[in-house]
């Protein structure tokens, strides 16, 4: 009757009297149990990170949704027909183009903008400028910075987690060659004994 998976990680973090228990069990164990308590310390540390990355985000949030604003771009000349690569895929959707733009106060602007392969010049494209009128990326808004705190935070539990299993992984070996060229000194004794050589 075979002993359910709990029982048998118990015992190998605990082997207890057991005759057969070496001390490398013993050690593969303890790094076992430090690996899991550290694994368990380490949800709320990433979840501390995770707020402090959501903080500092949000902060940024509130700043570049007041500092920047989508205006409507007219495109001033043709953009070309799209770029195809060897096989026949297109390698990019977007071109550089000139554009000209109104900022919120009326200020005329020009510059370049990304526009797809093919449009015609006249044609209006929505922009994110900034404060000053130059072309930017789009804001983050609050799914952003949670997004990147939750990831953040996840991304350094999986770190340390991995660590630990690396760590267990790099005793377990280490255990292993020891008591593999122990078996074979013993063996090397007992060998004469069993095949009279």
């Amino acid at each position: 009757m075979t002993a359910n998976p709990m029982s048998r990680l118990f015992r190998r973090v605990f082997p207890g009297r057991n005759p057969l228990a070496t001390h490398g069990d013993r050690i593969e164990g303890a790094v076992l149990a430090l690996g899991a308590v550290v694994a368990l310390l380490a949800v709320p540390v990433a979840a501390a990170v995770g707020s402090d990355i959501y903080a500092t985000h949000e902060a940024r949030v509130e700043v570049e949704q007041k500092s920047r604003t989508q205006v409507d771009a007219v495109l001033l000349d043709d953009t070309p027909s799209m770029s195809r690569g060897p096989g026949g895929e297109a390698v990019v959707e977007t071109t550089a183009a000139t554009a000209s733009w109104r900022m919120p106060d009326g200020t005329a602007r020009r510059g370049v903008v990304r526009a797809p392969y093919g449009a015609e010049a006249g044609t209006t494209l929505r922009v994110w400028v900034n404060l000053n009128g130059d072309v930017t990326e789009p804001p983050m808004t609050n799914q952003g910075a949670a997004f990147n705190a939750i990831f953040s935070a996840l991304l350094l539990w999986a770190l340390i987690v991995g660590a630990m299993a690396l760590l267990f992984g790099l005793v377990r070996f280490v255990h292993m060659r020891i008591r593999l060229r122990w078996w074979q000194l013993e063996w090397e004794l007992t060998a004469p004994d069993w095949t009279g050589r």
